[in-house]
């Protein structure tokens, strides 16, 4: 599946907003980033936001001046997200304040174009169903395992979202009811606090998940990594037991850690998962950093029923 217009694109997470222009053949162009300095609240990271799709527009303008410019613009949210409204319905407390949030008509009004929103790992899932390493699979689970951990549900082909887009939190599965760290939502004992990129960092005292990777691919042993990649094989088998996918994909920042990273969450999942689910494929996934801009893009292939563009108050169709 492809796209037939440019679409001006943008993937919001916690650390970064990255933005860039999906072309028809899903190629991407004029890919940038700033950090979303989330701590200074929604409006400032919109406000920002459309300054910088502004400048991606610009460069647009200049090095494609004989094709269309974008009409409408795709958004892969980290917030959950109600895709039919553009309303934030939680966010985690790596975003404070974004809850109830109206981002989508935001976006659409600094931007003057319509706009498709959806969850961050929603648009990782289904870029991957489309382009990468979810299209020999008819239903998968892809769990990203960077700032947080999140979960996007792919059956029949189509992403599923559930009811007002909460689907796919599998971050927030309760992986240690006895004492448990503190979450997000008063909860407590949540996968993605002991799972995530952003802990295997905090624990190891490595300045970066970049830095880490480097030595753990070097064959380091870094127990925080080890930890981490155990939890997340008994969080993935917990998932297991209820969908029973046809594949695991791991995206997100954890993937730079590589193969020796995988086989410990493989065996992880091996001791938790009933025999039954054993032998489920756990695999990267294949687009890397930029899924998400990939997904935010292809948003504009969903179909009607499932995803309808935002628009702002008084203006026309595109």
């Amino acid at each position: 599946m492809s796209l037939h217009e440019a679409i001006l694109v943008f993937d919001i997470g916690g650390t970064k907003v990255a933005a860039g222009v999906l072309l028809p053949g899903n190629t991407l162009v004029l890919r940038t980033e700033i950090e979303t300095q989330a701590a200074s609240g929604p409006e400032q990271v919109v406000a920002r936001t459309v300054d910088l799709g502004r400048q991606v527009l610009a460069g647009f303008a200049h090095a494609y001046a004989g094709m269309p410019e974008p009409r409408l613009a795709g958004v892969a949210s980290a917030p959950q997200v109600d895709c039919s409204t553009g309303v934030v319905r939680y966010a985690t407390f790596h975003l404070p304040g974004w809850i109830g949030f109206p981002l989508g008509l935001q976006l659409a009004s600094g931007l003057g174009m319509p706009v498709m929103v959806d969850n961050d790992v929603n648009c990782h899932a289904l870029a991957e169903a489309i382009c990468g390493a979810g299209r020999g699979y008819r239903h998968f689970l892809l769990a990203a395992v960077g700032t947080g951990v999140g979960g996007g549900v792919v059956i029949d082909g189509k992403v599923y979202r559930g009811r007002l887009g909460g689907a796919g939190e599998i971050g927030q599965l309760c992986v240690e009811s006895h004492e448990g760290r503190p979450c997000s939502g008063d909860l407590a004992g949540c996968l993605e606090v002991y799972a995530a990129s952003s802990v295997m960092v905090s624990e190891s005292g490595y300045p970066s998940i970049q830095a880490l990777a480097t030595d753990y691919g070097a064959g380091v042993r870094i127990p925080a990594v080890e930890r981490a990649a155990g939890w997340l094989g008994r969080g993935l088998a917990m998932v297991a037991h209820i969908l029973a996918p046809e594949a695991i994909l791991i995206g997100g920042s954890a993937g730079l850690l590589g193969a020796r990273y995988l086989a410990s969450v493989w065996a992880s999942f091996q001791r938790h998962a009933l025999s039954s689910h054993q032998a489920t494929p756990l695999i990267f996934t294949q687009l890397g950093a930029d899924s998400g801009l990939f997904g935010a893009g292809l948003l504009a292939t969903e179909h009607p029923s499932e995803l309808r563009p935002i628009q702002a108050p008084g203006s026309g169709t595109p």
